[in-house]
């Protein structure tokens, strides 16, 4: 393809999805479509967009290497963008080249980094999910190989019987007949015991690793998520796991498919060694067209699993926002969005899928021709070196056998490399830097008081392409224990930011953020999140029953606790007015309730935890005035036993707090009270007015 912008683009998606597929962290992907983009904009300008190039990316045993062919007059680009290169090559500047192909007129600039896929330290880590049942699944696994022993006599048996047929001789008939009989019997009490046992492993690994995984998500750090998306965990939590276990089943599967495969070899040569040297060349001609296969698919399954994983996370959020998506009649441009998404996961699906069909194909039809060649030679041998039917029938039922083993043991590679890939995935979830864990201090306060302070700080959110947004410039601020405050101004003031740093959901780039004194850091988390009880303005409640709900937050709520909660919050009439009450299912998100019933709710279940902080961010914006006025007066009861920070846009809930701070640019740039910030503060007088034009705001407490 040429140079235009256009392909540039598509250049470099291509080329972060291949590395998104091919284990490469986040950093490495910035970095290197950084590089890139840049490289090809040089070639660009320097030669125009009528120059072809094309981008090789492939994946070998250790390396991934991702190759960009320019076709024009030699010309490194990598000296003009060092600062890209140093960090993306760090220590290793051989991982990082360029070279002029003279013969070929091609600049070539080629990146490798090092693959990890099913190393031993990631096969490590997932086998000790199977600790429990170790000894189970050794266990089964003997009993698999036994089986495999019973499965070898077979043919053996078969044709000893013909032969007794044919000769006449009852008594050997009964005796081959009972000998059959328990073969069978035994195979198949074996069978069922080693499948029983190994079920009963899988499921302990398999609920170890779940429980593991979903404890580890909970503890990734809040900015990680925000850019990873929910569909790579929910694909990684359901369908990598499952993977793992079935993957693991098919390998072992495919093991004593191996035992029996040598056992019936060892048959072959035994009986006829000419034939044992003919199975043995055809079955090797069989694998190698299984190598190339699973060779080939290779390339595309990881391609393939990230764009499932971009898709899941699609449909999953299409399902939450269903509601808006409808609301805003945005039908048409979402549709094309998911058309994009499921066109890209299908074909991807679709041509690994065709390619496996081709591999099916030569197979099915390498099969039938040697089955053919067979029959012939076993006849030619019969007539002309006297080879008797018995041995014949013996050799002609062993190539069956052979046969069977040889299609379990086809697909031994490409499920080593899914196992590999789900491994891989499972691995990286639990130890990569791109899903880095959040980290707390070892210091302990059993009785948080709610000082709460701010010293001098800065924070940015991080985009994807490492550029950064800057929210809070210098935030100084100091809160007293049981003291009601608020934060106001404008949107994307950095309100919810001052929250989320208190509660270290995120993490300050400079300056101090304090809890009675002592940096947030330094505090463990039981006492940064079991002191502090933040209500948003769309609080997530769970697909359960109201009762479920409340009792996440206190396991052993008493119906006395929830119903004065639920009283305080104003919200107990409305669910006993549900179908079932404190029993009603309410859907997820809570989607069976209103949004001021849904936040009367989320205030009741904070009520519950009776924290020493309470934050509300626009906690009551779906209310109506007077139950907004009633739930003012519950958060009067508390106040001067707990802190109480509020955050809204209708000043009317917050102009009777203590202490308001007026934000703006990121910085406080006035505090005090409502009376004082009119008379002080210029912005905030001008955003009282505008509210005061909307609606008659009700006059401060003389209090």
């Amino acid at each position: 393809m040429n140079l235009s912008t256009e392909n540039i683009e598509l250049a470099v998606k291509q080329a972060d999805q291949f590395m998104n597929a091919n284990g490469a962290n986040n950093q490495q992907r910035i970095n290197y479509c950084k590089l890139l983009k840049a490289m090809l904009t040089d070639y660009q300008n320097q030669y125009g967009e009528d120059v072809k190039f094309r981008l090789v990316n492939k994946r070998e045993a250790r390396h991934v290497f991702l190759s960009v062919h320019i076709a024009c007059e030699s010309r490194n680009p990598l000296p003009n963008h060092q600062e890209i290169t140093k960090h993306l090559m760090g220590q290793r500047p051989l991982d990082l080249f360029w070279q002029y192909l003279r013969v070929r007129r091609e600049n070539v600039i080629i990146y490798r980094y090092a693959s990890h896929l099913m190393n031993y330290d990631s096969v490590r880590y997932v086998w000790r999910y199977m600790k429990d049942e170790k000894k189970t699944f050794v266990f089964a696994v003997l009993l698999r190989f036994v089986n495999m022993a019973l499965a070898i006599i077979e043919p053996l048996l078969s044709a000893w019987i013909i032969t007794a047929y044919s000769a006449a001789d009852i008594q050997k008939i009964i005796i081959l007949a009972l000998l059959i009989l328990g073969q069978g019997v035994l195979s198949s009490i074996v069978n069922y015991a080693a499948s029983w046992k190994l079920r009963t492993a899988y499921a302990s690994m398999l609920k170890r690793m779940q429980t593991e995984l979903a404890e580890r998500i909970l503890k990734i750090r809040t900015d990680r998520m925000d850019k990873t998306g929910s569909g790579v965990f929910s694909r990684r939590l359901l369908t990598d796991t499952t993977a793992v276990v079935d993957g693991i089943d098919q390998l072992l599967a495919a093991a004593t498919e191996g035992f029996r495969l040598v056992g019936i070899l060892a048959g072959f040569f035994w009986v006829s060694p000419p034939m044992f040297f003919f199975e043995l060349v055809m079955f090797t001609a069989y694998m190698l067209i299984q190598r190339a296969q699973s060779k080939s698919l290779q390339e595309n399954d990881r391609e393939t699993s990230a764009a499932g994983e971009r898709h899941s996370g699609f449909v999953t959020e299409m399902a939450r926002a269903n509601r808006d998506i409808k609301l805003l009649h945005c039908e048409g441009s979402f549709m094309d969005k998911f058309s994009e998404s499921v066109r890209e996961s299908v074909d991807l699906a679709s041509k690994m899928r065709f390619k496996s069909m081709y591999f099916i194909l030569m197979r099915t039809q390498f099969i039938s021709w040697t089955n053919f060649a067979y029959m012939v030679i076993l006849a030619i041998m019969m007539s002309q070196f006297g080879l008797d039917p018995p041995t014949a029938m013996v050799l002609f039922n062993y190539n069956g056998k052979v046969y069977v083993c040889a299609s379990s043991l086809s697909d031994l590679m490409s499920t080593a490399y899914s196992l590999g890939v789900a491994i891989e995935r499972i691995y990286q979830l639990m130890n990569s830097p791109d899903y880095e864990y959040e980290r707390f201090g070892t210091k302990h306060i059993d009785n948080v008081r709610g000082d709460m302070e701010m010293r001098d700080v800065y924070f940015s959110y991080r985009q994807e392409d490492g550029k950064e947004n800057p929210v809070l410039n210098g935030i100084n601020l100091k809160i007293h224990a049981g003291q009601s405050v608020a934060f106001v101004g404008r949107s994307g003031c950095g309100k919810t930011t001052i929250l989320s740093l208190f509660s270290r959901l995120y993490d300050a780039d400079s300056g101090e953020v304090l809890i009675d004194g002592i940096p947030v850091k330094s505090l463990d988390q039981d006492t940064i999140r079991g002191s502090i009880t933040v209500v948003s303005q769309m609080p997530y409640l769970f697909n359960m029953s109201v009762r479920d709900n409340l009792a996440t937050v206190k396991g052993d709520l008493t119906d006395e606790e929830m119903i004065e909660a639920c009283q305080i919050a104003c919200i107990h009439d409305d669910i006993m007015a549900l179908p079932d009450g404190y029993d009603t299912v309410i859907g997820e998100g809570g989607v069976q309730m209103s949004g001021g019933q849904r936040q009367r709710l989320a205030l009741a279940r904070s009520l519950l935890r009776n924290s020493s902080i309470i934050m509300l961010d626009e906690a009551t914006s779906a209310l109506d005035n007077i139950t907004q006025s009633k739930i003012t007066q519950a958060i009067e009861h508390i106040r001067g036993r707990q802190t109480i920070i509020m955050i809204a846009h209708r000043l009317s809930t917050v102009i009777n707090c203590e202490r308001l701070f007026f934000l703006s640019e990121g910085k406080v740039v006035a505090s005090g009270t409502h009376q004082e910030l009119l008379e002080n503060c210029e912005d905030y007088r001008m955003l009282y007015s505008e509210e005061s034009d909307t609606q008659a705001l009700p006059r401060p407490n003389a209090s």
